[in-house]
């Protein structure tokens, strides 16, 4: 389904439904075949997703050559403690903004058509709230703010720049506390018999799906644009290349895992499920501290943990790096509201969070 208007002399705006709408070397050259914003990616997750979410891909083309692209979901939220349904205009998994322009072009020309069309599919889903995630620049953030937008700054996401060659140089840099107590955790999980496995398999999408739900539930967390186990078996279909998972056994028992995506330069370890009742056996560091290992020795340059857990990812000597979510209600006097508790949220994430 395919939704086209004329927007000025020279572009054209088009709402697909289906990424397969959209001509894949043209978006993964518009995307720079970044690795969770390639076609491919985007063909995984919208066979992954919940049914309830919906996903919508924004074109913006010149005589047929696709100069700007953006990808939004419509899904719900819970912001101070109501449930608001929402465009979401966002990367699953990525750190980047989900709105790519074509070099050389009119960016913000091209932004504003890329937002127009957001605020159609807003009004025509009926949305109650809009937001795009990890806009930095200046000029788009500008715009935003002249549209109403509200800049919510979020816990921070956390990273690791190696630099070493093996994971022995990698400890000697550490401060001498951290460093003992990474040696005893990896000791002790070989004392107890730990076994840490690296593979492609997802065979068990369904075991795997329901540790990483229950950690949701446990820390009272629901994802922006919610997956299904499907997911699991579709990273073999689509991605398997660059898909990893690091599982972490007692005996037979599964205790934990983490997923990684790596695509020889940059890694994302921001999926984990963990047994919730074996948490004595510190499996969630010991998987932690042997994907460092792991992407130490294949000469990954850039680990992106995602946010929480600062104490742990601060002692294996990860910076922390400040984000913005930029939020619109639809409701004009709701959104003047919103400006008031962004501003009192922000001043809290400032405190509770120094970067």
């Amino acid at each position: 389904m395919k939704d086209t208007a004329q927007r000025g002399k020279d572009y054209t705006v088009t709402i697909h439904k289906t990424i397969n709408e959209v001509s894949r070397e043209q978006w993964d050259t518009l995307v720079q075949h970044k690795m969770f914003h390639t076609h491919q990616w985007m063909e995984l997750l919208e066979h992954s997703v919940r049914e309830d979410i919906t996903p919508y891909y924004i074109t913006v083309t010149r005589t047929n050559h696709l100069v700007g692209a953006g990808v939004c979901y419509k899904t719900s939220r819970i912001l101070w403690k109501i449930r608001f349904s929402c465009i979401a205009c966002t990367y699953p998994l990525s750190e980047e903004m989900p709105l790519f322009i074509k070099e050389g072009e009119d960016n913000l020309a091209i932004f504003s058509l890329l937002y127009k069309a957001l605020e159609q599919i807003a009004h025509e889903q009926k949305a109650q709230v809009i937001f795009v995630t990890y806009v930095s620049d200046t000029s788009y953030l500008d715009f935003l703010k002249r549209k109403g937008f509200s800049l919510l700054k979020q816990v921070p996401m956390t990273y690791l720049d190696i630099q070493w060659e093996t994971f022995t140089d990698y400890l000697r840099t550490l401060p001498r506390k951290a460093k003992k107590n990474i040696r005893h955790t990896l000791n002790q999980g070989k004392r107890r018999g730990l076994r840490l496995e690296h593979s492609h398999d997802f065979s068990d999408a369904d075991t795997l799906f329901n540790l990483y739900n229950a950690g949701l539930e446990h820390h009272g967390y629901e994802n922006v644009v919610p997956f299904t186990s499907a997911f699991y078996r579709n990273l073999t279909k689509y991605v398997r290349d660059y898909a990893y998972i690091l599982r972490c056994y007692h005996g037979d028992d599964l205790l934990g895992y983490w997923i990684y995506f790596f695509d020889g330069e940059l890694a994302s370890m921001v999926i984990c499920g963990l047994d919730q009742t074996a948490r004595e056996y510190n499996a969630y560091f010991n998987i932690c501290y042997d994907a460092v290992r792991e992407m130490v020795e294949k000469g990954c340059s850039h680990i992106r943990f995602g946010s929480t857990t600062y104490e742990v990812k601060r002692r294996i000597g990860c910076a922390l790096r400040r984000t913005t979510v930029s939020l619109k209600i639809t409701n004009p006097l709701l959104n003047t509201g919103l400006k008031l508790l962004t501003f009192m949220r922000n001043i809290w994430i400032e405190r509770e969070y120094p970067v």
